[in-house]
């Protein structure tokens, strides 16, 4: 199992833990995910290629994080978590760098592949950690902190994009992004270290019966509503960008700073929306993250206007990010910690499957209709559907809410 901070713990380290995990998480999905999006559309133009083989990389990537997913929640149970974490975005920063020299789209591809095979083994044995670490109070805006890593690398993203596309081209945006993930490794080792144990210690963690039931209809409906999750919420990012540059002429500049928007938004998300979540229920919080995007997806589709698009970049962040920390939580609320990496490890393959089908869809249904436009309403329907579903989830046992 994960390793995981004892309740005796000082305050300091767990607030140290709790920036480190969200700096992973910042730079194998903020750069290792969904910087690609941002720059395919000059990549296609310098490399050459189609968006038949954007949607093949993307759901390569997510194959990539499928089997990290399966691996990762087998090695949990020997290696400590957050060793598996230093060294998934180690060999991020890697990839990044091998992205900014690559002159095959299929080198490129490969690295993109890893990159999305890293973001799962980062954030698998993170909802076992908190849940031993944290109280159960505090659990939903924790995970919601550490989700909105994305949003700092996706606000750095949008930066990155508007400042140097022009001056040093698409491969000094993966190369910034390489050194600064680097540098972000160093400075979790060296605070780690310095913590004295070099990582959360494996004293004090809590165990539960193996033989006591995990599984119910709660579980297999929030298994279901992670597989559209991937199917929908991640076309919705893959090509948010050609969409917007390839199809209604909006500028490299406008892009970036919509992306830099959703970031920007997203700081503030994970933890509000998760603090929300403490208070009223996890449930009735991804009911409205799935009516904002929802909401999001439509207003992309249906309006062809600079400041609209500002509109959905915050309705889609103001629900994005906290969906990936709410779904763990309410998954801890209804499992049992013994089970819990098992379970969210499957979760993870399902989004994963989710994003395969998204995002190879998205790609083959832009070279079959030449537009983007279908997608964005597809996304939309299966937002709104998701939301239903989130009203037939159980409710979780009181003491898990306590």
């Amino acid at each position: 199992m994960t390793t995981l901070p004892q309740s005796s713990a000082r305050p300091v380290d767990s607030v140290v833990l709790a920036v480190v995990l969200t700096g992973f998480v910042a730079s194998t999905y903020g750069f290792g995910v969904y910087l690609f999006a941002n720059l395919v559309v000059d990549m296609r133009r310098d490399i050459g290629f189609g968006y038949t083989t954007v949607g093949l990389i993307t759901g390569g990537a997510q194959i990539g994080f499928l089997l990290f997913s399966s691996v990762t929640s087998v090695i949990s149970r020997y290696v400590e978590g957050w060793k598996i974490s230093l060294v998934s975005t180690l060999i991020t920063s890697l990839a990044l760098l091998g992205l900014s020299v690559s002159n095959n789209v299929w080198l490129s591809g490969a690295l993109l592949i890893l990159l999305g095979g890293c973001s799962a083994s980062v954030y698998i044995p993170l909802a076992e950690i908190v849940a031993k670490g944290f109280s159960p109070g505090n659990r939903s805006r924790v995970m919601g902190l550490i989700s909105s890593g994305t949003s700092y690398g996706v606000f750095i993203n949008g930066l990155l994009v508007s400042f140097l596309t022009l001056q040093g081209g698409w491969r000094s945006i993966w190369l910034t992004a390489g050194l600064i993930s680097l540098g972000l490794c160093a400075l979790a080792w060296y605070l780690l270290r310095t913590m004295g144990t070099g990582g959360p210690s494996r004293e004090g963690s809590v165990t539960l019966d193996n033989r006591t039931p995990w599984l119910s209809r709660s579980l297999y409906l929030t298994w279901a509503i992670a597989f559209l999750n991937g199917m929908a919420l991640l076309p919705f990012q893959t090509y948010l960008a050609p969409y917007l540059r390839d199809e209604l002429g909006v500028s490299v500049q406008d892009a970036g700073f919509i992306w830099t928007t959703i970031g920007a938004v997203g700081m503030a998300s994970g933890f509000l929306v998760g603090w929300i979540a403490d208070k009223v229920g996890v449930r009735a919080s991804l009911a409205m993250c799935f009516l904002s995007a929802g909401l999001a997806a439509a207003v992309v589709f249906g309006c062809n206007s600079l400041p609209l698009f500002y509109v959905a970049a915050f309705l889609f962040a103001l629900a994005f990010y906290p969906i990936f920390g709410l779904v763990p939580s309410y998954i801890g609320q209804i499992v049992p910690v013994s089970r819990l990496t098992q379970a969210f490890g499957i979760a993870n393959v399902l989004i994963g499957l989710g994003g395969v089908c998204g995002n190879f869809l998205g790609g083959l249904s832009k070279d079959l209709t030449g537009s983007f436009s279908s997608v964005y309403w597809v996304v939309a329907l299966l937002l709104f559907v998701q939301c239903m579903m989130v009203f037939m989830l159980g409710r979780p046992p009181v003491s898990a809410r306590a």
